[in-house]
């Protein structure tokens, strides 16, 4: 399924993950430190049956990562993450972005379009088929946004941080890095130790990239000139 969602902005989808992280909290009513347990969110806040599958096979879809079904309150990642703890719990947080933010306008179209006409022996779809390796429409980019602000929020990285050193984090090269910051050597040190601190459930390119979002690192050489 095609599912049209409204185009959210980076505050209006930060917005709504905070506003799952701060039901769960309350739901768990303990204070959330970092890593931020997705499995629980999935399986204990959201009541969702979540499982590990070949999607591969079930959906005939060669780059399949993981797939949701509304209708079934089911959640499943294909096998080949397994063991892959980082890519793993960003896929799950991915699915959940399209359960917390897309959910409502699947349900609208259900309601509303013909085609979602109740039928005899017909076995139930995934509302949304997560792929990699392709173009991403609205709502991956939506929903991979989500992922990103629900495992590293801004408040908890900028804590951990300040808790490690003083002032900004200076990274050497990082304004060479700009097509992939991912690969800069330093950063990714930097956002190891991160992940070692407390985000264990994150991916060093993850991490990498939400620094660099947050402007949380800057370019050593472009801080230096900044001072003279």
């Amino acid at each position: 399924m095609n599912l049209k969602v409204p185009f959210f902005q980076k505050p209006e989808i930060e917005r709504m993950a905070l506003d799952l992280l701060q039901k769960y909290e309350a739901w768990k009513g303990v204070k959330l430190t970092p890593p931020i347990s997705i499995d629980d969110i999935v399986e204990g806040y959201l009541r969702l049956d979540f499982q590990i599958d070949d999607l591969k096979e079930r959906l005939s879809i060669p780059d399949v990562l993981g797939a949701t079904w509304f209708e079934d309150k089911v959640m499943r990642i294909d096998s080949s993450l397994e063991g892959k703890e980082g890519r793993l719990s960003f896929t799950m947080a991915h699915e959940v972005g399209h359960w917390w933010m897309h959910r409502p306008y699947y349900e609208m179209e259900k309601v509303t379009l013909p085609l979602f006409s109740f039928k005899e022996n017909v076995q139930p779809t995934p509302a949304i088929v997560c792929r990699s390796g392709r173009k991403k429409d609205s709502a991956e980019w939506q929903a991979d946004q989500f992922a990103a602000l629900l495992l590293m929020p801004k408040a908890m990285l900028h804590t951990l941080i300040s808790s490690l050193q003083n002032g900004p984090v200076l990274i050497e090269d990082l304004d060479k890095s700009k097509a992939n910051v991912a690969e800069n050597y330093n950063l990714r040190v930097f956002a190891k130790q991160l992940i070692q601190s407390g985000f264990n459930n994150v991916s060093v390119d993850a991490m990498c990239y939400r620094l660099h979002d947050l402007t949380f690192v800057v370019d050593s050489k472009l801080h230096q000139g900044s001072l003279f």
